[in-house]
Parts: C-alpha cells; structure tokens; sequence
C-alpha cells in the first residue's frame, strides 16, 4: 500500500488549505491526461462551415434583394442563386467524405431529432440544396429566355423541334413561383448560417461550450460578413462596378463585420484565461488574432471606412480589397476555431474550468480524503460490564 508522501510525490504537490474553503484551485490532473476526447475532423468540416456560411449569407441577401430590390438587384439575384446552387452541390460531399461510413449518408434522413443539431443540420442542408437547384433552374430559364428574345431580334434562332422543346421546357421552368422560394431559401439561410455554431457550442469541448449562446450568432455574422463579401466580389467582377446595388451589399458585408469584431470581442472576454489559451498561443492562436480578427475583420472595417475620404478609382480597389480580406478572413477563422477547439479537448485543466470544479475536489485521492476528514479523538477501551446469565 503507497504511503501519503508515495501519493504526494507521483500526483505532485497537494493543494492547501485556505480562506476560500477546504481545497484551493490546484493543477490536480490524473498523470495531465485529457478527460475528454478531441473530434477527429478533418478539414472537410471547417471547409464546410466556411461554404455553408457564405451559402447562407448569401441565400438570405438574394432572398432580400428579390423581395425588396427590385431591378436594380436583378445581377445580385441572379448570382446568389448560382453560387448558393454550387455551393449546395459541394457541402453536401465534404461531409459525406468525412463520414467512418460514406456510403451510410441516407441513415441521418430516416428521422427528424429536434434534440439533435447534427440531425436538424442534415435536414436543413438538404431542404436549402433543394430549394437553390429550384432557384436556380428558375434562373437560367429566365437567362435562356432573355437570350432567345434577343436571338430571334436578330434573326439568328431556327424553327427546330429542338428548340421549341427547349422553350416548353424553359417555359415550365419560369411557373416556378419566385417569390414564395426566395423566402423560403432565405429562411433556410438563416439557419444554415447560425446552425454550425450552435452544433459546436452544444459540445463538451472547452473552447465551444464555454461560448455558449455566442457561438450561434458569432457563426451567423460572419456568415452575413462571407456571403457579401463574395456577392461584392461577383458583382465587382460581372456586375455594375460602382451601383447603388453594388453599394447596398457592401453595407450589408461592412454591417456583418461589425457584428462579427463585436461578437468575438465579447466570446473572449467571457472565456477563462485557460479556455482561450489555445487562441492566443500557438499557431492557430496567431492565425486567429492576425488572420481572422486583424486582417479579416478590423482591416476590412477600416478600408471601408477609408473609402469615404478617397476617389473613385482609389475606392473600388480599397472596396475590392477589403471584400477580398473578409472572404478569406471568415475561412481562417473557421479553422482556427476548429483547430483551436481540439487542443482545448486535451487540456484537462480547460475542462475542469468548463466545469467550475476545483481541480482535485471531485474525486479526491485517498490521502486528500484523509485530510478533509473531520477530526475526531482516537478510539479508547472503555469498560464493558459483563454479561450476566442465569
């Protein structure tokens, strides 16, 4: 049997006594050994947050710019449909690959699991893949019959029967109802965009859940900041340079920006100084101060507010540029937090803050058990009178 100074020596020093109560907060760790297991993801998942955040954004921004723009934000319609259609095709493979199982996918759709974001995320993500292959065939049949109206001004376009049985099918294409899809698929754009976070908040890694309720809108604002961004980049690059659109959407990416600094300002600052430690050390830790908050959140904010004081040639490159930085910034922070989030998972002390229970006092070793005991006096003989028969 090991003797307390045996125990004191292979656990370390043992906590003292002191005014805050029994047992002050020590490192007391079984051999420093993680209480929880860290996820195995790969890249696939941080890659999927990032595309399923800038689909989201931008499905809700389209679905805003079918309702209330108008025609001036008919370009902006038209490329959120198409990038929220290819990026619904690619998120769905990245987690399929991540899977133990791939070829398993379907078993997530036999149920609906309210308690369950993983489940309630599947479903979503097939509901919003949906809902922009709908929009999306919508569009081009809107595009083909623009082109055609121009081809038989013109006098290029033939009588064939292929052609007029690709009119008939144009034409079923654009029943399709505009309005009641825009609202739905940005509807289901919210939630894909804020879905991720509160997924990883409901975990029992350190670094997610001690966010708690931030990590849903921390999520969904750069979401917003992401999808403007590339919505800005495509209309930059195949749109109106410098439209009251193109400048509507870039207030939406500068109005995500500002959400998003402030949401991260306050996630740290409601983080234990060992909770955060891994996004302040390390590489994942500079990548996340310089990346994701410096270049991909403050610069950007600052270039746009440098755009008010400059020329017109000079503010579409800032304008360009400070786009170019929010997009990539939102994709460092991503992994960054995922990164982050697993050496957090292995940082046994990290859990314990999580749990708010001083190192060592929930299972207490055998001599810690001894000390805490009350004191009581030594066991005396004392005089037993004898028993007395007959």
């Amino acid at each position: 049997m090991s003797t307390p100074e045996q125990i004191q020596r292979s656990e370390g020093p043992l906590p003292e006594r002191g005014p805050a109560g029994p047992m002050a907060r020590a490192a007391t760790t079984y051999y420093n050994r993680p209480m929880i297991k860290k996820p195995t993801w790969k890249w696939y998942i941080p890659g999927y947050f990032w595309l399923g955040g800038i689909a989201g954004g931008a499905a809700v921004i389209g679905a805003g710019a079918e309702l209330l723009g108008g025609d001036r934000h008919r370009s902006t319609v038209r490329h959120a449909r198409y990038l929220t259609l290819a990026l619904s095709l690619i998120c769905p493979l990245l987690l399929i690959t991540d899977l133990g199982h791939p070829l398993r996918f379907h078993h997530m759709l036999r149920i609906v699991k309210i308690a369950s974001p993983l489940n309630i995320g599947t479903w979503i993500l097939s509901l919003f893949g949906l809902t922009s292959g709908a929009l999306a065939v919508k569009q081009f049949a809107d595009d083909m019959t623009s082109i055609q109206q121009m081809a038989r001004a013109v006098g290029t376009v033939t009588g064939s029967a292929k052609v007029r049985a690709g009119s008939r099918l144009l034409g079923f294409a654009r029943l399709l109802p505009s309005r009641p899809l825009a609202m739905l698929h940005g509807l289901l754009g919210l939630c894909l965009g804020g879905y991720t976070g509160v997924l990883i908040a409901a975990t029992a890694v350190p670094l997610w859940a001690a966010g708690g309720i931030l990590m849903g809108p921390l999520f969904l604002a750069t979401a917003f900041a992401s999808g403007a961004a590339a919505l800005a980049l495509l209309g930059s690059t195949f749109g109106s340079k410098r439209g009251g659109a193109q400048r509507q959407v870039e207030t939406i990416e500068t109005v995500g920006l500002a959400a998003q600094l402030g949401l991260m300002t306050a996630y740290e600052l409601m983080l234990p100084h060992q909770i955060r430690k891994p996004l302040h050390t390390g590489l994942w830790g500079y990548l996340y101060r310089f990346g994701a908050l410096g270049c991909g959140t403050i610069a950007p904010l600052a270039l746009r507010l440098a755009t008010r004081w400059t020329g017109r040639q000079i503010n579409e490159v800032l304008s360009t540029t400070a786009s170019l930085l929010a997009f990539t910034g939102s994709l460092v922070e991503r992994f960054a937090l995922v990164e982050a989030g697993k050496l957090s998972a292995e940082d046994p002390i990290a859990y314990q803050e999580l749990t708010r229970g001083a190192p060592g006092e929930a299972w207490p070793t055998p001599y810690e058990q001894a000390r805490q005991a009350p004191k009581v006096p030594p066991y005396r003989e004392h005089f037993v009178a004898p028993e007395v028969t007959g």
